[in-house]
């Protein structure tokens, strides 16, 4: 009787081993080459961004502001 008992607590502790190597090995594969994290995965729409340009807006760029716009500084190291 002692015996059968044992073979169940021996099983039972083998699922759970079993279980917690496939989990860490899914983990590290998610994870990425080396170790990296993956990308960030969705969650939902939070409404935080956009995939759409917005509509161009011809007036923006009037002859005065053209007239008044100066090129950007070059960048400097």
């Amino acid at each position: 009787m002692r015996n059968g008992w044992m073979v169940a607590v021996g099983a039972a502790v083998a699922v759970v081993l079993v279980a917690v190597v496939v989990a860490g090995v899914a983990t590290a594969r998610r994870s990425g080459p080396a170790g990296q994290p993956s990308g960030p995965t969705s969650t939902g729409d939070v409404g935080t961004a956009s995939t759409r340009l917005p509509t161009p807006d011809d007036s923006y760029w009037d002859p005065d502001r053209m007239r008044s716009a100066l090129p950007a500084p070059m960048p400097t190291d």
